[in-house]
Order: structure tokens, then sequence, then C-alpha cells
């Protein structure tokens, strides 16, 4: 089904971004002027030199104020800030997906280095018109991260999560998506900001022989109220 197909491409980026959870340029297709992601090099440091690991608390709002959606935390230039920061901008898809693709290219900007932005934003709002004219029903987005992974590469810190979504398609069906999302994530403007990003699939656990449990509608209904709201 051709809404389906567009579906599962774009909650890929971004991220999420990934709208963050965008497929950005298609899958397995690496964004930004720095392509290495965590885990393509093999015995890189998993820690800064101990001068430049000193915490800084730093309150992040990178979403700029005309875009209704913020991320609002306290980052620290600390590796766990860094992750933090990369959990952050891919939940953040969850509402992103509502917004036009104006909107949403504004968003990813802002979430994005200064070398990045531009490539990033552009690149989302194509991908958020071609979601809307497949999907004019629009859909429902749920992020789950579960685990992460990251890697110092100098300044930048490469973080990889791995995480399921359920996309509600209109009234038509809910699927799941398993996929990892790799970010760098760079020290800019006194907060963490997309350098780079890249989204796979998988890796996806095996599946039963059970058919989905409920219709859309349905499913919407028992999950009516549900938040992930305090549970990071």
């Amino acid at each position: 089904m051709r809404a389906s197909r567009w579906m599962l491409l774009f909650v890929a980026v971004v991220v999420v971004g990934g709208v963050v959870a965008l497929v950005m340029g298609g899958e397995g297709s690496g964004r930004g002027s720095v392509s290495e992601m965590p885990g393509s090099t093999p015995g890189a440091p998993t820690s800064r030199p101990a001068e430049a690991a000193e915490p800084r608390s730093v309150a992040s709002s990178p979403v700029a104020s005309d875009v209704p959606i913020a991320v609002s935390s306290t980052f620290e230039q600390t590796e766990a800030g860094a992750r933090l920061a990369a959990v952050a901008f891919l939940e953040v898809t969850e509402e992103a997906v509502a917004l036009s693709p104006v909107e949403a290219a504004d968003l990813q900007r802002t979430m994005a280095t200064a070398g990045f932005g531009e490539e990033f934003a552009t690149d989302t709002e194509q991908r958020m018109t071609e979601l809307v004219q497949a999907v004019p029903g629009g859909i429902k987005l749920r992020v789950a991260p579960i685990e992460a992974r990251s890697i110092a590469d100098g300044e930048d810190w490469l973080v990889s999560i791995w995480y399921v979504q359920a996309i509600t398609i209109a009234s038509e069906s809910v699927v799941d998506d398993w996929r990892t999302a790799n970010y760098r994530m760079r020290w800019e403007d006194d907060t963490w900001k997309i350098a780079s990003f890249e989204s796979r699939r998988g890796p996806m656990p095996g599946r039963g022989t059970e058919p989905p449990s409920e219709t859309p509608t349905r499913f919407e209904a028992l999950l009516s109220g549900y938040s992930d709201d305090g549970l990071n």
C-alpha cells in the first residue's frame, strides 16, 4: 500500500528526527557533512580526555519560538548530556508528524548545527510533503527508545538509539517499526545539536503468528489518556 510505504520512509528519520524519525534521503542514507556513525570506527575511544569532560549544565530550548514544539531540558556538556539530547530529539518526532512541511523543516533546522541545518530542513520539507500527499488523513506516532550507545569522536559524540515506533495510519492500519537512529552530536551555541543523522531498519525481534490485536480505532481508544511524560 502506497500510504504505508511512505509512512515507513517518513518515520525513519528522526527523527525523528529524527521529524527525527523521518527518513532523510531514504533507507540507510546518512546526512550531514560528517558521515561516520556509531559503530563505524572500531576501536574509537569511549570517553574524552579528562580535561574535556568537565560537566557544564545548560538550559536548552533548541526550537524556535514560532514552532509549536520545544525540547525543554537541561543538557550537560558530557557524554550523558549528548545521549539525553539525542533521545529528546528522537522523541520530538511524535509531535512533529502533526506539523506542516514548512514547520517541520523549521524544527529540524533549529535542532541541527549551522553546517547541517539547511540540508536537514530541506530534506525534511520534501519528505513531509510526500507524506502529506500519500497519507492525507495523517498518522499518529508513538516512539519508544529501548537502548542507546555512545562513542566519542573528537569533540563530538556518536549516539545510536535502538527504538520501536507504533504508527497508526488514519483508519487503515497500525504497524510497528524497529529502527536504529544514529546521530553525530556536536556542542554548538551552548547546547547539543545534530551534525549528521542516519536511520536504519532493525534489528527487529522475531514475530509471532498472531494478526494485529486491534483495529486502528480500537487501538487508539485503548490508549486514550496514555502519555510517555515522566517516563524518561
